[in-house]
């Protein structure tokens, strides 16, 4: 079961598995489908750093799409990561050592019931009031719970 971390109070999975076992336990995934070696390696190859592990939450309840998500061993080489490639930025949300990207709005909420955030690397990002916001591992990036395209 993931736990919350000391630091910035997110969920932190700290395995391919747990991190599994926490979509399962908030999206009613069918199955968690795991990266391969290799195909962490692809991701690596494509530009994503500070990533060691990863898979897919396969069927979750609702028929929402599956949910990728990736573990993570370096935070600020992540972030740095999605800051440099804009594709990467769309409703991204992360624990303290997990990513997640959602496949729909109801995914979104329910991960941001169970505590994950928003990474935001938006140039000159700012947040309505009352939405929490919180510098992320690099400049430039925060942690969030607001999504200008949640409904």
């Amino acid at each position: 079961m993931a736990s919350v971390s000391a630091c910035g109070g997110l969920p932190s999975a700290g395995s391919p598995q747990e991190a599994g076992n926490f979509l399962t336990g908030t999206l009613g995934c069918e199955r968690i489908d795991f990266a391969t070696p290799r195909e962490v390696q692809q991701v690596q190859a494509m530009g994503m750093r500070g990533i060691n592990g990863g898979g897919e939450c396969d069927d979750p309840a609702g028929g929402d799409g599956d949910a990728d998500f990736l573990t993570i061993e370096d935070m600020e080489a992540f972030q740095t990561a999605v800051k440099a490639d804009e594709d990467e930025q769309d409703d991204l949300m992360i624990g303290d050592d997990f990513a997640v990207d959602p496949s729909s709005d109801d995914q979104r909420r329910q991960l941001l019931q169970s505590g994950l955030l928003f990474l935001n690397c938006t140039p000159n990002f700012k947040a309505p009031s009352g939405s929490t916001v919180e510098d992320g591992e690099v400049d430039g990036c925060a942690t969030t719970d607001y999504s200008e395209d949640l409904d």
